[in-house]
């Protein structure tokens, strides 16, 4: 193998540092939309919260795929990166229909 095909631990280093911030975050933001629940209909100020942290996880998600497709691309990193984005993705936009759902604006 040539020196330019092979990989080096800092390469695979600064990349993990990278990917485990933003997985972090989308844990952070994941906690902020799944768990928190509304007081009820009238609760507008945490409905609002809620549908943000969803929207922010869905950005985050995509961007989170965005960085992580670059290494797994070029054999630096497993492809098991792609799932915590792909999954901030997924529970976003689930956050974001059920929110709609359940609390139409009236």
């Amino acid at each position: 193998m040539s020196e330019a095909g092979r990989v080096s631990g800092a390469a695979r280093g600064s990349w993990t540092v990278v990917l485990a911030l933003v997985d972090l975050l989308g844990c952070y933001l994941a906690y902020g939309a799944l768990f928190i629940r509304p007081g009820g209909a009238w609760d507008a100020a945490a409905i609002e919260g809620i549908a943000a942290a969803a929207v922010f996880l869905c950005v985050l998600g995509a961007l989170g795929l965005l960085l992580s497709y670059v290494p797994v691309r070029r054999g630096t990193l497993a492809r098991g990166w792609l799932l915590p984005p792909a999954a901030f993705l997924l529970f976003g936009i689930a956050r974001l229909a059920h929110i709609e759902y359940a609390c139409p604006v009236v």
